[in-house]
This record gives C-alpha cells, sequence and structure tokens, in this order.
C-alpha cells in the first residue's frame, strides 16, 4: 500500500471578518500519496494559491486538519515546519525569478 504525502480534510480558508468576510477554501478533501502526480486547476480567484500556501506550509487554514508525511503540520513549531518543507514539499512561487525592470525582449 503507497505512503500517503498529503492528508487534508475540511481545510476552510477565510479572509476578513463578519459582513467583510470571504471565503476563499470551503471544506476542501485532498489525498496524494507519495510518488503521485496532482494538479490543481481552476479559475482565477478560485483558491488556487490558498490551497498551495496551505499544502506548503506557509499559511494555515481556519478550519480542517492536514497531514505532510505523517505529521500534523498544525502543531509544529516554525522550525519544524522548515525542516519538513526541506525533505518533503517542494515550492516555487509564481513571480519566481521574475525581473520587474526587464521586459520579455
Amino acid at each position: 500500500m503507497p505512503e500517503s504525502l498529503i492528508e487534508a480534510r475540511g481545510i476552510h480558508r477565510w479572509y476578513g471578518e463578519g459582513e467583510a468576510r470571504v471565503e476563499v477554501l470551503r471544506g476542501i478533501d485532498l489525498h496524494v500519496d507519495r510518488g503521485e502526480y496532482a494538479a490543481i486547476v481552476g479559475a482565477s480567484g478560485s483558491g488556487k494559491s490558498t490551497l498551495l500556501s496551505i499544502l506548503g506550509c506557509l499559511d494555515r487554514p481556519g478550519q480542517g486538519t492536514y497531514r505532510l508525511a505523517g505529521q500534523d503540520v498544525f502543531i509544529l513549531r516554525d522550525d519544524r515546519l522548515s525542516e519538513l518543507r526541506l525533505r518533503e514539499i517542494g515550492f516555487v512561487f509564481q513571480s519566481f525569478q521574475l525581473i520587474p525592470q526587464l521586459s520579455i525582449l
């Protein structure tokens, strides 16, 4: 049986409070085994980057559970999260290596 790398259950994320509250993620469940490939696709503003920030241990949800390589990431301190990111998951930022002074030409 394959070993689980990502186990996310009931992930919710919102910004703001009260009437200004905007729900970005509403109960996301995701399971990815080690060695498996997955793609997250959706329209602009659908929460893809927010979900990836949570899965990459860069942000925390408002609600839900997430285990990365068997570790409950929401109980880990920052130093342990850094080690987990180093050993278990890669993350390439959207604006990686863009130089604002240079055009494509």
